[in-house]
């Protein structure tokens, strides 16, 4: 889990890499994806393979930080309240 304060994280505690895996993926399957008419849509807006889109449709994608960072950009979104969002 993170703790932000000022845009610095100050703590940082273990937690189950699926656990947030599936987070993130269903986060932005429901919140960024959805928005689009297709995952090929989706896929050019953020700058990344349609491919990577279905995976993380399926919840069976390991984001990187620059891939998370990306789909961010792209949605106008900051990273943390992404995590903040979905309670990590």
């Amino acid at each position: 889990m993170f703790r932000i304060l000022k845009k610095r994280i100050i703590e940082f505690q273990p937690m189950d890499r699926v656990e947030l895996t599936v987070k993130l993926c269903r986060y932005i399957h429901q919140n960024f994806r959805s928005k689009y008419k297709s995952n090929r849509d989706f896929a050019l807006s953020c700058g990344i393979d349609e491919k990577t889109v279905r995976l993380i449709q399926q919840e069976k994608y390991n984001l990187s930080l620059n891939l998370f960072k990306q789909i961010c950009e792209s949605q106008n979104v900051q990273m943390s309240s992404v995590l903040i969002e979905i309670g990590e």
